[in-house]
């Protein structure tokens, strides 16, 4: 555990300028959004962008269309935004698959020299790709409050800190699980062949969730998309967060995780 607390420490001071650049941004784009929001909810004007919207994306976002359309909506809706996934996706996958590139560097044959055992490189990356998420995230929320202490409107209601927190905690969750399977690829591949299929299953899953939405009948193969149990339209809309689907999602985070750890202590890493 020591080893791998070494290394932990080591890989932040590598990369604690990456995470706290990507915080930053996310936060300062959070702020602007609750601007956004803001000066939608001072013309009056969320009804007239929901009426512009076409028919199958009304159909895509169903009962919780009301939700999105508000204050609200706008503000919380950095949690399920397609670029934010996209950016919190990136940096987990270069942070689990971190193993992979320094096999490839030969930077793991002059940890290993050391008394220090291989897990050490896994339990490192978990660690790190936890302790990134936690923190951006957080990063996030703290925009978050900030543009609303900033800009929102006197008569503006504010979403609740427990629908943030679900919101928060349901992305959070989501990296994670692509984060386990980036890991077992990475402990199996090179970081460039595990990255690019971890990014192109992320892509295929994203596509399936969003053509079960339109087209039900595709609940026989939904269930496969980890996006699938990523629902953030029902927390717009006032449900509470389903701990089966968090259960889901951490399952296949952990398979992602031991898998890593068996195949890294089977792998030859010469170099």
């Amino acid at each position: 555990m020591k080893g791998a607390f070494l290394l932990f420490r080591l890989s932040l001071k590598r990369f604690w300028r990456l995470l706290c650049a990507t915080g930053l941004l996310l936060a300062v784009v959070q702020v602007l959004r609750v601007l956004l929001a803001a000066s939608i909810e001072s013309a009056g004007e969320f009804d007239q962008i929901a009426a512009m919207l076409p028919p199958f994306m009304r159909k895509f976002l169903g009962p919780s269309l009301a939700g999105l359309m508000s204050f609200n909506g706008i503000v919380l809706g950095v949690y399920f935004d397609t670029s934010t996934i996209s950016a919190l996706l990136a940096l987990a996958i270069a942070l689990a698959t971190l193993p992979a590139a320094e096999i490839e560097t030969g930077f793991a044959d002059l940890i290993l020299a050391r008394p220090m055992a291989r897990h050490c490189l896994i339990t490192r990356a978990i660690a790190l790709v936890l302790f990134s998420i936690l923190l951006i995230l957080l990063m996030i929320m703290a925009g978050t409050w900030a543009g609303l202490a900033l800009f929102a409107p006197p008569d503006a209601p504010w979403p609740t800190a427990r629908q943030t927190a679900s919101l928060a905690l349901s992305l959070g969750m989501l990296v994670v699980c692509w984060s386990g399977v980036a890991m077992a690829l990475g402990a199996a591949y090179r970081r460039g062949a595990a990255s690019a299929a971890t990014a192109l299953l992320a892509f295929a899953a994203l596509l399936l969730d969003a053509a079960y939405r339109l087209w039900p009948p595709l609940d026989r193969i939904a269930w496969l998309s980890p996006f699938r149990y990523f629902s953030p339209y029902e927390l717009i809309a006032g449900e509470p967060l389903r701990l089966e689907n968090l259960l889901v999602l951490w399952a296949i985070a952990m398979t992602g995780f031991v898998v890593a750890y068996f195949i890294i202590s089977q792998r030859d890493i010469s170099h």
